[in-house]
């Protein structure tokens, strides 16, 4: 389960930072300062979401308590 949830934190958290950081900000190779704001203003949000969620999951996977150890101990 947690290494589920860590994997699935991982992957929503660098598509957001992706997307954010390709999809949504300001235009490549834009001469005019009009041209670097970003397309949707709140872009660098979801990209430090997205940072939030890739490196929150590593406190997920450590928090989360293990199956199999569990098991072992019993």
């Amino acid at each position: 389960m947690r290494r589920t949830l860590t994997i699935g934190m991982i992957v929503v958290g660098i598509a957001l930072m992706v997307i954010s950081y390709f999809g949504l900000s300001a235009p490549w190779g834009a001469e005019a300062v009009d041209n670097s704001n970003p397309r949707m203003p709140f872009a660098p949000l979801l990209f430090i979401l997205g940072l939030m969620f890739a490196f929150g999951s590593a406190a997920v996977y450590e928090i989360l308590p293990d199956r199999d150890r569990d098991r072992d101990r019993e």
